[in-house]
C-alpha cells in the first residue's frame, strides 16, 4: 500500500469517527429525557392532574372492592403511608369524611368517561375522582380535595397480575394526594400496564413537601 493510500485511508477512518461521534451527540440531545411529573392543580397551573389532599391524614375505605383489589387497594394506602410523611389509616365506616373510597366493577361509561376504549380508542384501567372539591379563598390558590373516589374497571384488573393491580392502586391513590402522570420509570405514576409498586424520590419529595 502506498503512502497516499495510507493517508486517505487514514482520513477516512478519522472522518467516520467523526460522524459517528456527532450521531451520537445528536441522539443524546434529541432523545426527550424522563419527565417527573406535575403536583397539584390550580387555575394558574391547569395542567397540572390533580387536587391536593385536604390534610395530611388520609383516611381510606375499600368494603366494596372484591377480593383480588382489597389487596391492591390496602397495598396502596400502606405504602403511601410508608414512603411518605402522610398518616394513613382504615375506616371501617365510610362516610362523607372519608378521603378515599374505592370501588369496582365491569365499567361502561360511568363519569361519562368511555373505560373500554371504544370510542376514544384509549381503554381506561382506572381512575380516581375528586367528588367534594373544597374552592380556594384566593381563586389562584391550590384547590383541595375532602374526598376522592378511586375506580378500578375489572374487565382490566381481572387479566392483570398482582403487581400490576398493585401498580395500579399506587398510581391513582398517588393522584389522590395530588400527584400527576411521569414517564419515568421508577415512578408508579408511569401510565401503562406495568409493575412498579412505588413512588420515586421525586414523587415523595412532591408530598412530603406539601404536607
Amino acid at each position: 500500500m502506498s503512502p497516499t493510500s495510507l493517508r486517505r485511508d487514514g482520513r477516512g477512518a478519522a472522518m467516520a469517527a467523526l460522524m459517528a461521534f456527532i450521531t451520537l451527540i445528536t441522539l443524546v440531545v434529541l432523545t426527550p429525557p424522563a419527565q417527573a411529573n406535575s403536583f397539584g392543580w390550580s387555575v394558574l397551573h391547569p395542567s397540572g392532574c390533580c387536587m391536593h389532599a385536604d390534610n395530611k391524614s388520609h383516611s381510606y375505605n375499600y368494603s366494596s372492592l372484591t377480593g383480588n383489589m382489597k389487596v391492591a387497594g390496602n397495598y396502596a394506602m400502606i405504602n403511601l403511608g410508608s414512603q411518605t410523611d402522610m398518616t394513613v389509616h382504615y375506616d371501617s365506616t365510610p362516610n362523607n369524611q372519608t378521603d378515599v373510597e374505592m370501588f369496582d366493577q365491569y365499567y361502561d361509561d360511568y363519569w361519562g368517561v368511555d373505560w373500554d376504549g371504544s370510542s376514544t380508542g384509549t381503554n381506561v384501567h382506572a381512575r380516581a375522582q375528586c367528588v367534594r372539591a373544597l374552592v380556594p379563598a384566593i381563586s389562584t390558590s391550590w384547590w383541595k380535595c375532602d374526598q376522592y373516589e378511586v375506580r378500578f374497571d375489572l374487565a382490566d384488573m381481572n387479566r392483570f397480575s398482582e403487581n400490576e393491580r398493585k401498580h395500579t392502586a399506587c398510581h391513582e391513590v398517588g393522584h389522590t394526594v395530588g400527584l400527576g402522570h411521569s414517564s419515568q420509570t421508577s415512578s408508579c405514576l408511569r401510565n401503562g400496564r406495568v409493575s412498579t409498586r412505588t413512588y420515586n424520590s421525586h414523587d415523595i419529595a412532591h408530598i412530603n413537601g406539601r404536607y
